[in-house]
């Protein structure tokens, strides 16, 4: 490993020498001549467990000479559970990794304060994406049509962005006024960020709790995606440090807090049995576009979910008894799940359920609402994604909303032919590559050449005031409008199952897609 210490710049880094990934941890420490997040910890545990002001804690810390890491480690380990771990924040940067794994951590990780870069600032002039690990045994053939689709997405991307700009200028007659121009831009930004393939590389900043961190590490341990197992060892390494960090002067911050990550196969070792008992077919539906659901029964949610890993695109009939099957999956459950080893997102759901349809980059925007419970089945390891992209080539991808627009027929069109055409080498690509591939590796890297236009099924649950927040942040005219139009249609359908939404329809204006009004605000 490439380590790297700035003491003046408060930054210390990690980074593989792997040739064939570029991905690099680095922490922000808060205090480059002390663990403040353990001393931050220390105080909490000793508040709670005295009846002394902070004041005098803080003295003892401070002015008595006492080492509060070690003794923090005492009290995190004698006490035998993980709350002191969640008073010591942590903030890392991880760059160079796929921007699938990018949403796939705010997935996974429902109390966290994150920021990923934006694809509207990035260089997309040279495609720069995870390769397949050297020690992978695979034809050239394979690796070549990997890296082709990558070359054919950005080369889509660059093609396209002209043509859009030019069109859009002239249906909605932009103005050379600086507010126009720049919404001008925006607007063609979101309409081809569609083909951008999620493999390509993007750049997170997040703070989490050294108990969430050491969770992340020993889920990434475990993950069956090569690239999440890289980089639970890279980020273990560099919280709890290295001999060669450590030389160059290093305090980790918060090492005793981290140091058990053992790989925790919970989750993937459950999922094996309960898809075993699931794989008979069972009464279901096609999923719809978009429905809304309260009432509905926690327990039944969570077989479905399951379900939908083996069958992505229908929806359980609850006309069965599903009694025995619960029992069945009951035992399972418990056999690897407890308050150490949690289900995760499969067994969420909260007081409305909103079901649905939309493309991969809507997700990407609305994945990061942490008051949302979710289950997307896209995210999730154990997804077959052979039976999820077994559809016809029409329903594997949206375009942007913009483009319903009939004024745009001819550009629709075009980005129509450009997107069949990159689908049927995407299907061609997993075809080949499950000829001489891992089931697991191909579920990773298939994952990685669908693009932002992907079009997949997901399920946000939410409390009343949950999806009134961000019904309400995400329906207005600057933000894109692919996210915006979604948002509405919730919105409506809501308003249909209860009339207490009613004062909030009324309140939002609709979104309309050949507004010029709404196209260059951007406020």
């Amino acid at each position: 490993m490439n380590a790297a210490y700035f003491k003046d710049l408060h930054l210390a880094s990690l980074a593989s020498d792997e040739s064939w990934h570029e991905l690099k941890v680095n922490t922000l420490l808060q205090n480059p001549n002390a663990k403040q997040p353990s001393i931050n910890a220390f105080l909490g545990a000793r508040y709670s467990r005295s009846a002394d002001p902070v004041v005098e804690i803080a003295k003892e810390v401070y002015l008595g000479g006492k080492d509060a890491a070690k003794r923090l480690e005492s009290i995190f380990f004698n006490y035998g559970h993980k709350s002191v771990g969640d008073m010591a924040d942590i903030f890392l940067c991880l760059e160079n990794i796929p921007i699938f794994l990018a949403q796939r951590f705010f997935y996974l990780n429902p109390v966290h304060a994150g920021q990923e870069r934006s694809t509207r600032y990035q260089d997309f002039s040279e495609p720069r994406f995870v390769r397949f690990p050297e020690k992978l045994q695979m034809s050239k053939e394979i690796k070549q049509s990997y890296e082709d689709l990558f070359k054919l997405a950005l080369q889509n991307y660059q093609e396209m962005r002209g043509v859009t700009e030019l069109e859009f200028r002239k249906v909605f007659k932009i103005a050379k006024e600086p507010g126009e121009v720049g919404a001008l831009k925006a607007r063609v930004f979101d309409t081809i960020r569609y083909f951008l393939p999620i493999g390509l590389q993007t750049s997170i900043g997040v703070v989490m709790s050294a108990r969430s961190w050491a969770e992340r590490i020993s889920y990434y341990r475990a993950s069956k995606f090569i690239v999440e197992r890289e980089l639970g060892d890279l980020i273990a390494n560099l919280l709890i440090g290295t001999p060669e960090l450590m030389a160059m002067g290093y305090l980790p911050e918060a090492d005793g807090l981290v140091r058990h990550t053992n790989r925790d196969d919970s989750r993937n070792d459950s999922s094996v049995e309960i898809l075993k008992l699931l794989s008979k077919k069972l009464p279901s539906s096609p999923i719809a576009r978009l429905k809304v659901f309260k009432g509905f029964d926690p327990a039944m949610e969570l077989i479905e979910n399951y379900y939908l890993l083996n069958t992505p695109w229908q929806k359980l009939s609850e006309k069965k008894d599903y009694h025995k099957l619960m029992e069945k999956v009951s035992e399972v459950i418990f056999k690897y799940h407890d308050h150490h080893h949690q289900l995760g997102n499969v067994a969420q759901a909260g007081s409305y359920l909103i079901s649905g349809t939309t493309d991969y980059g809507v997700l990407k925007d609305l994945v990061r609402h942490r008051s949302f419970e979710k289950f997307i089945p896209i995210f999730e390891e154990n997804l077959d994604l052979k039976a999820e992209l077994n559809r016809d080539t029409a329903s594997l991808y949206r375009l942007c909303d913009y483009l319903e627009d009939e004024r745009f027929k001819k550009l629709k069109q075009e980005f129509t032919k450009r997107m069949d055409k990159y689908y049927e080498q995407v299907l061609a690509f997993i075809s080949l590559a499950s000829s001489q591939l891992a089931v697991e590796v191909v579920a990773e890297y298939g994952r990685y050449v669908l693009n932002h236009g992907f079009n997949t099924h997901y399920k946000f649950y939410g409390a009343f005031d949950d999806l009134a927040y961000t019904i309400a942040l995400r329906t207005r005219n600057g933000g894109h409008i692919a996210y915006r139009k979604l948002t509405r249609d919730w919105l409506d359908e809501l308003t249909k199952l209860d009339p207490l939404w009613s004062g909030l329809d009324q309140k939002l204006p609709k979104v309309k897609i050949d507004s010029r009004e709404q196209f260059v605000d951007r406020s």
